[in-house]
């Protein structure tokens, strides 16, 4: 059979579950950083974390100005 209401998944519903998968990274990051390789060889765990939210913080505003281009 076939499903013909016309529902598909587009770019808004896309980016609205890259930006909840973004927000449970952020949960789960600074739990999970005293576990890698290069910080339990007495790296600092500090630098490793804040690398990490750079790159989060990058991502969630990248995720921000493509929500503007986005058309219904």
């Amino acid at each position: 059979m076939e499903n013909n209401t016309g529902r598909t998944v587009g770019p808004r519903e896309g980016l609205a579950a890259g930006i909840i998968a973004l927000g449970i990274l952020a949960a789960v990051l600074p739990s999970v950083v005293d576990q890698l390789p290069s910080v339990a060889n007495g790296g600092s765990a500090a630098f490793v974390l804040y690398g990490m939210n750079v790159m989060i913080g990058v991502f969630v505003i990248a995720a921000g100005i493509l929500s503007f281009f986005i058309k219904d």
